[in-house]
């Protein structure tokens, strides 16, 4: 394994390459899990080079070892820095792989840039942020043993947070943040800097940028799921991808495809080695 330095506008991104031959993945990051260390990345550097396949995973930026200003969120700015990563990589076939977030950015590279040959996405919600943190909230709740009280009360919050931060009053609503101090350790009301950010991130429809992809794309998902809601996201695909698109669902699988035991999903594996070697 190599270690890169990619600049990308006036930040550096410090990456690992694994090189094996003319087709490489550049692994793009869930929202929470943003340096090379997470197991999901770490797992593409032992599986994929042993079948010729290149891998290269960095820390997001503002993490790790990558300098500048976080830009977790920021789908721009995460779009410009996959493409860096991509470029810095001399190779034929090259190709995204994102996981959760990761699965809203590669196909807004891939419509950006056709130096992007493949998508491998995983988790890939095909609703908008906030509608799917409504169905991550309550899974959460339910699978931790809350009953409807809790669930009802979480998800009111949500949708009242939501309505708030919309509005263009600049007061904060007093009953809103005690209700918020009740449930929440420490909560806060977002300044209006923070407050755009949030209804850029939480307010972003996949479904344009999916219907622009163009590449072969392989898209995962867990049955189990307990994050992202995997029918309306599957319909979402089929209903606008205009590229050569599989979808694979594993029974039993959560999130991130482990298992149960938490080993990842042997379908997974032996999926995506198997679909990039084909195409070889």
């Amino acid at each position: 394994m190599e270690d890169l330095s990619v600049r990308s506008g006036d930040v550096e991104l410090a990456a690992s390459y694994s090189p094996a031959g003319e087709t490489v993945i550049v692994a793009l990051q869930g929202a929470g899990e943003g340096t090379r260390d997470f197991r999901s990345y770490t797992h593409l550097h032992d599986l994929l080079p042993p079948a010729g396949i290149g891998v290269v995973t960095f820390d997001r930026r503002g993490e790790g070892e990558s300098t500048g200003d976080s830009s977790r969120g920021r789908f721009e700015v995460q779009v410009d820095d996959a493409l860096a990563v991509l470029r810095a990589v001399d190779a034929a076939d090259i190709g995204l792989w994102g996981i959760s977030q990761g699965g809203w950015i590669g196909p807004l590279a891939a419509a950006a840039s056709d130096e992007v040959k493949f998508l491998v996405l995983v988790a890939s919600t095909g609703v908008t942020p906030s509608e799917q943190m409504m169905y991550a909230v309550e899974r959460q709740l339910r699978l931790a043993g809350y009953g409807d009280d809790v669930v009802e009360r979480a998800l009111d919050l949500h949708r009242r947070f939501e309505d708030w931060i919309h509005t263009h009053a600049p007061e904060p609503d007093e009953q809103l943040a005690a209700d918020l101090w009740a449930g929440l350790d420490e909560p806060t009301l977002l300044d209006e800097e923070s407050r755009r950010l949030w209804i850029e991130e939480m307010d972003y429809d996949p479904r344009p940028a999916i219907a622009q992809v163009r590449v072969p794309t392989l898209l995962f998902y867990g049955d189990a799921d307990s994050w992202t809601p995997v029918e309306p996201s599957v319909e979402a695909w089929r209903a606008a991808a205009g590229a050569d698109v599989e979808i694979v669902v594993i029974p039993g699988a959560e999130h991130d495809l482990t298992m149960p035991d938490g080993s990842f999903a042997p379908e997974y594996e032996a999926k995506l080695v198997d679909w990039r070697v084909r195409s070889r």
